[in-house]
């Protein structure tokens, strides 16, 4: 498939540091971006060997969330300067989860052996698209989601008390948005524990097709219906990322935004359904590993 990409992170209107980060991964060349610097656009092949996208959002006391964002991203970038183009799939999926497991135990570590790092932790997803397909990881409360047709799709699950909540049908997402309290309460974080489950979900892709990425900073103060009408218009993956920081920012900006954005260009799967999670077979959630 032939992709455009763009990704920004801004630090907000509130926050003194931007504890957010991102990675975009061109596994075909050497290409590599990743913040700093804040921002970057491009295009690339996914059938040369795949492209490898994420978002993080780090939290933790002085700049702790900083370092946890830092080392998952940079965990993630050296798995995609590994990776070879001629791999099987399949194996180069299992990397990927590995490498997240991987960066999981690193922060933990850290975080025990210096206390200015005690209680560090990053929320991570990742897209890896390849083959026609996309495969979305998942840590913590950061979103992927598939556009299709102009409507977004969520593929990932928050790991949050909300999420929860929503999950288990006690609240609506349009509940959700209108509650003041309780946002930011994270069930599962990369380094928060010596072990960590990596929940994944996947999707074919068509020809028009967008894959969104962003931390919280974005979905948690932006309504979900501006999200719909800005993302439903959009044209261009760059122009699309700096409408999206700036509606935050215009909502407050209360935190670090950062957004990732994909669109398939060319060479995208034929007669994909409306619906990327809607047909059996076509998208899947699951654990690549339990432990």
């Amino acid at each position: 498939m032939r992709v455009s990409f763009a990704a920004l992170t801004d630090v907000g209107c509130v926050r003194r540091n931007n504890e957010d980060a991102f990675l975009v991964a061109d596994l075909a060349s050497a290409a590599r971006c990743q913040a700093p610097p804040d921002d970057c656009a491009g295009a690339a092949d996914t059938e040369g060997g795949g492209l490898l996208v994420a978002v993080a959002d780090g939290m933790g006391g002085a700049l702790a969330g900083e370092v946890a964002a830092s080392m998952a991203i940079e965990a993630l970038r050296k798995c995609a300067d590994q990776l070879k183009a001629d791999s099987d799939s399949a194996d180069m999926a299992q990397a990927v989860d590995d490498a997240i497991r991987e960066a999981n135990s690193a922060i933990y570590e850290a975080s025990q052996k210096d206390s200015r790092l005690r209680g560090m932790g990053t929320t991570l997803t990742v897209a890896f698209l390849r083959d026609k397909r996309v495969g979305f990881y998942q840590v913590g409360d950061s979103r992927g989601f598939v556009v299709r047709n102009g409507a977004m799709r969520q593929m990932t699950k928050d790991h949050s008390l909300i999420g929860r909540l929503i999950d288990d049908k006690v609240i609506s997402p349009a509940d959700a948005e209108r509650m003041e309290g309780g946002k930011n309460i994270i069930l599962q974080a990369l380094g928060a524990e010596a072990s960590v489950h990596v929940d994944y979900s996947e999707a074919s892709l068509g020809d028009g097709d967008l894959i969104l990425l962003c931390t919280d900073g974005l979905h948690g103060c932006v309504k979900q219906a501006e999200l719909d009408e800005l993302v439903g218009n959009a044209d261009d993956c760059e122009v699309l990322c700096k409408k999206l920081v700036e509606a935050a920012r215009q909502a407050g900006g209360p935190d670090n935004i950062s957004v990732v954005g994909v669109a398939v260009e060319s060479g995208g799967a034929e007669d994909v359904p409306n619906d990327p999670l809607g047909k059996a077979g076509r998208a899947l959630r699951r654990w690549l590993k339990r432990d």
